[in-house]
């Protein structure tokens, strides 16, 4: 009986994580990070759930990766500190953005220190993992190295295709393997998983390489203008196609923000961006050249604050000046969950400090999409003859879309499972049916802390956020445990002060009659303060119609 269990990445496109099956043997494909939205108060970023993986830690033979993207690649660190012995395999690119990963150990506690990654390619010999054997087979997208996974397993072969499109002249690696593709639905396909998101898109996919042609326009009509363009650091294709127009037209490149530069520096190592070191010109030293000679390639393209552009946005940035009229070309589209109002901030602070600010709701081709068109995802369908179909990597109303996709392609419906997360298919002596869900939820990380962040927290920052925080201050004499002395109150973003005297000597007097009910005194505090809380929450609220985060804290002298 095999199982695929859908881990992450099917209701919100990005935290990828599916799980196969097969008796003792589980093996992984991709394991990627999320993006908080705007209820996720400072959280950093979101993880797949791993309970179901610690609970049966024993079989996972290991953790395949597609592609170099981090809402597939991005918790795989997090993932080897609890699974140290695991596996990983991958193309060169996905692998050497990971050991650029692995160089940042304090990010990362309990990250073992030589993880095992193993290559797999389409001229590797076929990996054996347990009762699954895999063969890779390339397919496209906007990063090198993409690939898709042939999955045999002794139900029948699975074709797993995560981010695709059908490009036939990518910009600097093979094209996708559609003779491959096809010799695997000849010879019989139980299940395809597919990537979904484009299916909205009717007709097939633009060729990432037109974008060369809109990158020379635009550098010329910015001539005598300072360039920076941004678009997402492990966008390879994107970073050399804008690094070739900036020296046809003779500038220099200066990489602007962590993630561009590790990103950029590591497909330089594995000769993706052939380009010399004399090419570059280092961000400290930007400054000392004419703005007209550079084209900056700026980190930030989905509106993160303290990114290199989100800096640069408010004057902020320690080397870089943003330059009045200067050309700012938004080279991405802000697709993850969250990032729309953040990109229309930075796009918003930008334009009132002069720039002229591009971007593909106003400039046609400024960014070619990584995920097939609907003509694409019915090709690879088509060719797959698979019996039964999962589409991931979409959105629950993409899903649907995509089964009714194949059922116009004369394939029973009911031979489409639509998986939500931690949702499972069962295949068995040629036939699927839905499992037994897993119980799965999302993991924030906040700073380096993993998991700590729940709904209690989040509600509670949610509070401070919205209503503010109300500090109540208990003098307790040591020894007798009575009140020994006036009740403070603090209070910062609740109510102005000076305005609400009255409301403060209220909440004061309240505090202190109840507290002097107490007559054997404030031993049992715990109960004491639960009785404040729930006093001054019912009165603020009415007072005010504001719940703000209650404190109170005994000061004991």
């Amino acid at each position: 009986m095999l199982k695929i269990i859908n881990l992450g990445g099917t209701e919100d496109v990005t935290g990828n994580l599916t799980a196969f099956e097969y008796g003792d043997d589980i093996i992984l494909v991709d394991c990627g990070i999320g993006f908080p939205d705007s209820e996720t108060l400072g959280v950093d970023l979101v993880i797949p759930d791993f309970d179901y993986l610690r609970e049966n830690a024993h079989k996972i033979k290991g953790l395949l990766l597609t592609h170099g993207h981090e809402d597939h690649i991005g918790a795989v660190p997090y993932f080897l500190a609890e699974f140290p012995n695991v596996p990983v395999f991958s193309d060169k690119l996905a692998l050497g953005f990971l050991r650029e990963k692995f160089e940042e150990k304090r990010r990362y506690p309990g990250l073992p220190n030589n993880p095992s990654l193993g290559l797999i390619t389409p001229e590797t010999e076929p990996l054996s993992l347990g009762v699954f054997t895999i063969e890779a087979f390339r397919v496209s997208h906007s990063v090198p190295d993409s690939l898709g996974y042939a999955i045999r397993t002794p139900e029948g072969t699975i074709l797993h295709v995560s981010d695709f499109k059908v490009d036939l002249h990518p910009v600097l690696d093979d094209p996708i393997d559609l003779n491959r593709i096809a010799a695997y639905g000849n010879e019989g396909v139980l299940c395809l998983l597919s990537d979904c998101l484009g299916v909205t898109a009717s007709g097939y996919s633009q060729p990432e390489v037109e974008l060369s042609k809109t990158f020379d326009l635009l550098f010329e009509e910015a001539a005598g203008k300072q360039i920076i363009v941004t678009t997402i650091s492990s966008n390879v294709s994107r970073i050399y196609q804008i690094i070739s127009s900036a020296q046809r037209l003779g500038r220099k490149v200066v990489l602007l923000g962590y993630s561009i530069s590790r990103s950029t520096e590591v497909a330089r190592g594995l000769g993706y961006i052939p380009f010399e070191d004399d090419v570059f010109v280092n961000p400290r030293k930007a400054s000392g050249y004419n703005q007209a000679d550079l084209v900056y390639i700026a980190a930030g393209c989905y509106g993160q604050p303290r990114s290199a552009l989100g800096r640069l946005s408010r004057g902020e940035h320690r080397d870089v000046k943003l330059e009045e009229g200067a050309y700012v070309i938004f080279s991405a589209d802000p697709s993850p969950p969250g990032t729309i109002e953040p990109v229309e901030k930075v796009q918003d602070n930008l334009t009132l400090r002069g720039a002229r600010v591009l971007f593909s709701e106003i400039q046609d081709n400024l960014h070619v999409s990584g995920h097939g068109t609907r003509g694409d995802i019915q090709l690879l369908a088509y060719l797959s003859k698979a019996k039964y179909y999962i589409p991931i990597g979409g959105s629950i109303k993409r899903m649907r879309i995509y089964s009714d996709m194949i059922g116009s392609l004369g394939r029973p419906s009911e031979n489409v499972f639509e998986q939500r997360e931690g949702d499972t298919v069962i295949f068995e002596k040629g036939s699927a049916r839905k499992g037994d869900p897993v119980a799965v939820k999302d993991v924030f990380i906040d700073g380096s802390n993993i998991g700590d962040v729940g709904p209690l927290v989040l509600r509670d920052r949610e509070k401070l956020s919205d209503d503010g925080i109300f500090v109540v201050i208990v003098p307790i004499d040591q020894k007798t445990r009575q009140l020994a002395g006036d009740v403070e109150v603090v209070t910062r973003g609740f109510v102005y002060v000076k305005e609400s005297g009255e409301l403060l000597n209220k909440t004061k007097q309240s505090v202190t009659g109840l507290l002097q009910k107490h007559k054997e005194g404030l031993k049992d505090w715990n109960n004491i303060r639960e009785e404040i809380e729930k006093r001054l929450d019912k009165m603020l609220y009415k007072e005010t119609g504001r719940d703000p985060l209650i404190f109170v804290q005994a000061i004991y002298l």
